[in-house]
């Protein structure tokens, strides 16, 4: 009965998973429809047109992730670490960084858009116009997209989940309902497709306006003053992996571009056009599970609970080979299906889109672990790591492979993905066996290992039965690693009076409460961490009370005998600490 396990994690990342996959849902298909309409709409010249602009809405997308992604997940670090100023000046650095930068890159390309639709279309005149139709509008998309996607995250992280998946899906149903109006009854072409992208993300900025003005919410603007670069060196840090991964994108499409526009042309970049979709659709659960990830696994990093992480990437990992397996085996089986929702019809295009998107989805399943993969080492301090892959997976690779399968025969260029990804894989395996011999790590994962006996963790319902057997179980962990009778004993009684409490007032709204118990061993304290699902309840703020009372389940108890009490409250969960001094 008493023993470790993983009901609360997993059923936090179910819980968040949902919410992102409602909000990756709306962005990717968002994405995916526009591109149907636009196909269906305006031809195959306007899809490609969509698809030479990609390397500057990957640009768009590294400001955007860099510091959203980074100052979500540093954040979450630190309050993990109940570290809350810190994650304040987190948020108020991430969200005020992304917004000068987005609205400087939108600046210099709606200025550039002429010269650079001109080096996208590589000559082609009909295609540079629709190029630059479709740029400039788009490219102001950016300003209310870091401005509500990150704050819609950092609500999701402060105990509302649904809060992102609403705004995603206002913002993308707002642009695709403007798409079919702007360009069937407006008559703007695909100028209408780029302006619809921007009044809907705009859109979606009417609706986290609430949380900014919010007293409830934990986050809070607070200026780092003369640490402003110390915690945007941070968050930079963080945010790399994933900005490499747009910054590689924009390098790769300009390349791989080129090699396509200069052998298959317009049918070759109709083609590109349907996989990059493809591979959105994939995205959907691949970023959903990442995204749910995130937040839990950077908490569970800065407590330290090695458990907990490795249960929700087990989790997470479930997910995303599912799911990529699953549409590897529907595009490999329905190709001329999908090029038909793309308006891909005439024999010319369907000869190159076929064989392209087939040997596209081969890449699908190796793309989800290693981008999974990728987001762990993102969070969990392994930065170099994911941002070595972001670069190899995203850029190096894959133009490698591209280039000498060029030469070999074109018709096999759409491989490029797939060795890239088994590459990527294989350098994974390779240095995560040399990190584990350097340093005291565990598994693919990397985490660190604890030391023997150090260590004491337990699930229990919150019943005040399961928290009178805890209590011995924990006295018994004390005397087998030598700790004072008294302080075990102390022990013993915190958590059990902890654990009667949430037993006794944690369940009012949620008859499943939780809780789980880690107890670790330092050279000079006990450390004790405390998790529910309980309703919200602060026991550090409860009336103080008189020497000889009880109340409270103990609380004042357990406030006189423990050395430090802490509480915050992240991820939705009650999280208290009580520290004993083994002196």
């Amino acid at each position: 009965m008493y023993a470790r396990n993983q009901l609360l994690v997993t059923h936090k990342f179910r819980e968040f998973l949902l919410s992102a996959l409602l909000m990756s849902s709306a962005v990717s298909l968002a994405t995916v429809v526009d591109s149907i309409i636009v196909g269906r709409l305006l031809g195959s010249v306007a899809l490609s047109a969509v698809g030479l602009t990609a390397p500057v809405i990957y640009g768009l997308n590294l400001l955007h992730l860099l510091f959203s992604v980074g100052g979500l997940t540093t954040a979450s670090i630190v309050k993990g670490r109940r570290d809350h100023k810190t994650a304040d000046q987190m948020f108020t650095v991430s969200l005020l960084t992304g917004l000068i930068c987005l609205t400087l890159y939108a600046l210099v390309i709606f200025l550039l858009a002429d010269p650079l639709s001109a080096a996208l279309a590589q000559g082609d005149a009909l295609l540079q116009e629709q190029v630059r139709a479709y740029l400039r509008p788009l490219v102001l998309a950016g300003i209310p997209l870091t401005f509500s996607f990150s704050l819609a995250q950092f609500h999701r992280v402060d105990g509302n989940p649904r809060a992102s998946a609403v705004v995603a899906l206002t913002a993308n149903a707002v642009n695709l309902i403007l798409d079919y109006i702007l360009i069937r009854f407006a008559n703007m072409g695909i100028a209408g497709a780029g302006l619809s992208t921007t009044l809907g993300y705009l859109a979606g900025t009417v609706l986290v306006l609430p949380y900014l003005f919010s007293k409830k919410r934990s986050f809070h603007f607070a200026w780092p003053g003369k640490k402003l670069w110390s915690r945007l060196g941070n968050i930079v840090s963080v945010g790399l992996p994933k900005g490499l991964n747009q910054g590689t994108s924009l390098l790769r499409a300009t390349v791989l571009n080129t090699l396509i526009m200069a052998s298959l042309g317009s049918p070759g970049m109709a083609a590109m056009a349907v996989c990059i979709n493809a591979l959105a659709i994939t995205a959907i659960f691949v970023s959903s599970a990442s995204d749910a990830m995130m937040p839990i696994v950077g908490t569970l990093y800065g407590e330290g609970d090695a458990i907990g992480m490795r249960a929700t990437a087990k989790t997470a990992s479930r997910v995303v080979l599912l799911a990529s397996s699953l549409m590897a085996v529907f595009f490999l089986a329905w190709p001329q299906l999908v090029g038909g929702w793309f308006g891909i019809v005439s024999p010319q295009d369907l000869a190159v889109m076929i064989p392209a998107l087939r040997m596209f989805a081969l890449s699908l399943p190796f793309y989800a672990i290693n981008s999974l993969l990728q987001n762990f080492y993102t969070t969990t301090g392994h930065e170099k790591m994911a941002s070595l892959m972001a670069a190899l997976d995203g850029f190096v690779f894959v133009v490698l492979f591209a280039l000498i399968l060029v030469r070999v025969d074109f018709r096999l260029f759409w491989l490029c993905y797939l060795l890239s990804e088994l590459a990527t894989l294989a350098f994974v395996f390779i240095m995560s066996r040399r990190l584990r011999r350097r340093e005291s790590l565990s598994g693919l994962l990397l985490l660190r290992k604890e030391e023997a006996g150090a260590l004491w963790e337990v699930s229990i319902p919150a019943e005040v039965e399961a928290a009178a057997g805890v209590s011995e179980q924990v006295i018994a962990f004390g005397q087998q690693n030598d700790l004072p009778p008294t302080l075990s004993n102390r022990i013993g009684i915190a958590i059990e009076e902890m654990a009667v409490n949430t037993a006794i007032y944690g369940k009012e709204k949620n008859k499943n409460t939780r809780m789980d118990i880690r107890v670790r061993l330092t050279d000079d304290q006990v450390i004790i961490s405390l998790r529910d699902n309980g309703i919200p309840f602060d026991p550090s703020l409860a009336p103080r009370q008189e020497e000889s009372s009880l109340a409270y389940g103990g609380i004042e108890i357990v406030r006189r005998i423990a050395n430090k009490f802490e509480y915050s409250r992240h991820l939705g969960f009650n999280a208290t600490v009580l520290v004993f001094d083994r002196n």
